[in-house]
């Protein structure tokens, strides 16, 4: 198979620009000519969390990974209609038996500071993610490759199925077939790639904490990271040795809460922000501004701490489901702009039609937890990153519901490195948190409910592990032909059904409203992969 497209450039995330601020320097003079003066631009762009790292070894929140994907890059991304579009490799081929898969990179590409850009940067990049060492979130998303075992248990120094003929050609060999390895491997805001040059010397097992991610100065984004205000905001300038003309000199990532942002939209001070459901009517009524919709192609969740003797029986799980209203949440918290879903698997032709609805029922509910033995008198912690009105109000439903149902059900907000902390030590109770790309391929759903990607090896915040669950996910890649693999998928849907990895709330479109002012943005349902075509806005004087 053949895979080679042009790179679109769109955008998503949660972005505001501010006024252009255009500044030039008096006009020379030459043989009586004067030359026209150069305008420099410059925007604001809403950040709805504040970041506290920049670094694509670790699991990153929405609003880092929003910004590395300005300062870093990627093999591939997802366009808004959710299919892999290229990026730094112009190409890849995928061998019949979907065992290999050869990239073949863009010519010619220097890093931001000059250095070239090669094959070698890719194999540092992708060994350092499943270098048992560096422990990075991205470890497990590799296992297939070849090499990998021997990787981690300390008997090879690097992964033997990686490998590049060329500077312009890299090749993923894998051990088995996996039809999803696309998926895993360059969605959205992640994997992106490193500078050999400037992290190649430094000792892998200091790699998550180096100081140099806190202010990464070297990357293959359309920007480059000039300073980092913590609190406040992050500015970036256009990098000149990107691939193609940057279209906004000057970037100013600003930490604002989403009903502050939405306020600068009215005042002319942002042009382009994610919009709160609780916004949107007034929103729409903003002279000069356009709204526009787009599902996301991940979900709203809480995960339930598996590793907790109280969550670990399946029907504590899926009374907590039955608890929550959550069709009340989508029509009265977030105006009808939702729909439900009831399995991690999103992909349309990998489900089944007959999964359990858990349709709102307290006294469902209750009986579950009865026939569990789970103790109601204590408490239960929700923990959520506070700043998104939508959610904070959803926090607020949840509770009553959890309430109703006999659930001691308390709100604990929590900074995002607080959060991530507590999936590490398996601390928290419940947390809610939201994206994720799990429409394009069902393979994408595996690291958020695999046994060894349990957090921080990968993605599976929930600490969840059920072997049968595994075996189903696992069969679904190892087969080519797409009704076969239909049929796998909806099978694991409905154990995943059963299982309730998480409480699935929501599948959220994500509401975006631009002004006049800003052009070349195309709104996309991912919101952590909101910059992907940052290179193409512009900003009117």
């Amino acid at each position: 198979m053949r895979y080679k497209s042009l790179i679109g450039l769109a955008a998503l995330g949660v972005v505001s620009a501010l006024l252009a601020g255009c500044t030039s320097a008096p006009p020379e003079e030459s043989g009586g000519a004067t030359s026209a003066p150069t305008a420099e631009t410059s925007a604001n762009v809403y950040l709805y969390q504040k970041p506290v790292t920049f670094n694509p070894l670790k699991p990153a929140q929405g609003a880092e990974q929003l910004t590395m994907s300005l300062i870093f890059d990627n093999l591939f991304t997802t366009d808004p209609d959710f299919s892999f579009t290229p990026r730094l490799a112009e190409s890849w081929d995928v061998s019949d038996d979907a065992k290999t898969f050869t990239f073949h990179l863009r010519e010619g590409l220097t890093w931001s500071d000059g250095e070239p850009f090669t094959a070698q940067d890719v194999l540092f990049t992708y060994n350092l993610a499943a270098n048992p060492k560096v422990g990075g979130a991205w470890s497990a998303r590799l296992s297939g490759i070849e090499g990998y075992a021997a990787f981690q248990d300390g008997s090879a120094t690097s992964l033997s199925g990686l490998t590049a003929p060329d500077d312009n050609t890299v090749v993923f060999q894998l051990s088995a077939a996996n039809a999803g390895f696309l998926s895993l491997i360059g969605y959205g805001s992640v994997m992106f790639i490193l500078p050999e040059h400037v992290l190649g010397e430094k000792d892998p097992a200091t790699l998550l904490e180096d100081p140099w991610f806190a202010q990464p100065t070297v990357g293959m984004g359309p920007y480059v990271m000039k300073a980092f205000n913590v609190d406040q905001d992050i500015e970036l300038e256009a990098n000149p040795d990107y691939r193609s003309e940057v279209g906004i000199d000057h970037l100013y990532l600003k930490m604002l809460t989403s009903d502050v942002a939405t306020a600068q939209l009215g005042t002319g001070e942002i042009d382009l922000v994610q919009v709160s459901a609780l916004d949107l009517d007034a929103v729409k009524s903003l002279p000069g501004v356009s709204v526009v919709s787009k599902p996301a192609a991940g979900f709203t969740r809480m995960a339930v701490n598996f590793s907790k003797p109280r969550f670990a029986d399946e029907r504590v799980r899926q009374a907590l489901v039955y608890a929550i209203d959550r069709q009340g949440i989508i029509d009265g918290v977030l105006g009808g702009e939702a729909t439900l879903l009831n399995s991690d698997i999103m992909t349309p032709w990998a489900l089944p039609d007959d999964l359990e609805e858990y349709a709102h029922d307290p006294a469902k509910a209750k009986e579950l937890l009865a026939a569990a033995g789970f103790d109601t008198s204590e408490e239960v912690k929700i923990s959520w990153v506070p700043g998104q009105r939508d959610r904070d109000q959803m926090v607020n439903v949840i509770i009553e519901n959890l309430k109703e149902a006999g659930i001691s059900a308390v709100a604990n907000q929590v900074d995002a490195g607080a959060l991530t902390a507590s999936y590490s030590d398996g601390s928290y109770d419940l947390a809610l948190f939201g994206g994720g790309v799990y429409t394009p391929d069902p393979a994408s759903t595996l690291p958020i409910v695999a046994c060894e990607q349990k957090f921080p090896a990968g993605a599976n915040t929930a600490l969840f592990c059920d072997p049968a669950l595994d075996k189903a996910m696992l069969d679904g890649q190892q087969v080519a032909d797409e009704d076969a693999r239909a049929a796998i998928y909806q099978d694991a849907a409905r154990l995943d059904n059963k299982l309730v990895p998480y409480v699935w709330l929501n599948v959220p479109n994500t509401i975006w409203a631009t002004s006049e002012r800003l052009t070349g943005f195309e709104p996309h349902g991912d919101f952590t992969n909101g910059f992907w075509n940052a290179a193409d806005w512009k900003i009117a004087g």
